[in-house]
């Protein structure tokens, strides 16, 4: 599969896509020479803007898109810098004091395998901060899954799934791995967009990049027009258009030395 990641898509609406990114730094708690990993770190600009709040001994950003990381690379400098790798496999040398994610773990599986492995690569009194959009079931979502049983056949059966536990299932796992403070928040993000084919070209920028890296052009281009259809049959084009985003933030400490 081809790295379907587009750097300008995305930050098409940066914006909107930013804003639970500086609700979830509000939630961290910055000491002296703190040694942090951004995990899902897209073209860099955000985990720049993370070293430098937290001014950071040193920070790393992970992300599997080459495309990303090609924007994200002239970045690096100064306790910052980039690597290319899978969050699941977590290839990063020893521990840390903050390990981030910013809206990257939905497209993951086994969340809770995945924060028990964050628990076990946190220094004394680390801190574990995540923000997972939280609408699998809006319709949004759930017109992409049915354009994707209509393309089942150049799809080889593909589906994309958002995965995302629900804010009791994620504080109930923090205090389980032994986080002693926790804040778990849903927030409701709202946007107001020019109109529904706004939504459209926000989704291609991150839902559909799945189906855009496993169809040719022509026949992806078929199923965003499909996914267009479907969606203008199910709302009304009202101009502007109101368009809710759920997310879920979350932040955990570990126990040990308080170094503020």
């Amino acid at each position: 599969m081809r790295d379907s990641w587009n750097p300008e898509t995305y930050h098409r609406f940066k914006s909107e896509r930013s804003q639970p990114f500086h609700d979830l730094c509000a939630m961290l708690e910055p000491h002296p020479g703190m040694r942090a990993a951004d995990l899902g770190c897209g073209p860099g600009d955000m985990t720049v803007r993370l070293h430098q709040q937290l001014a950071a001994r040193e920070t790393i950003g992970l992300d599997s898109s080459p495309n990303m990381l090609a924007q994200a690379l002239p970045r690096a400098g100064q306790g910052l810098s980039f690597l290319q790798g899978r969050i699941e496999e977590f290839p990063l040398e020893g521990r840390f004091d903050l390990i981030f994610s910013n809206a990257a773990l939905q497209w993951l599986e086994h969340h809770e395998a995945l924060f028990e492995q964050f628990a076990a690569r946190l220094a004394p009194g680390g801190q574990l901060a995540v923000q997972v959009p939280y609408n699998e079931e809006s319709e949004f979502h759930r017109a992409a899954r049915d354009v994707a049983t209509e393309f089942r056949e150049p799809l080889k059966g593909y589906v994309r799934h958002l995965v995302a536990l629900s804010p009791e299932g994620y504080a109930h796992l923090l205090y389980r791995l032994g986080f002693t403070e926790q804040q778990v928040l849903l927030r409701i993000y709202p946007h107001v967009m020019e109109s529904l084919d706004a939504v459209v070209e926000w989704y291609r920028g991150s839902l559909l990049t799945a189906y855009e890296a496993r169809l040719d052009a022509p026949a992806y281009e078929r199923f965003v027009a499909r996914y267009r259809e479907i969606l203008h049959e199910r709302y009304s084009d009202s101009r502007p258009f109101f368009f809710p985003f759920p997310r879920i933030l979350l932040w955990g400490k570990m126990p040990g030395e308080d170094k503020r």
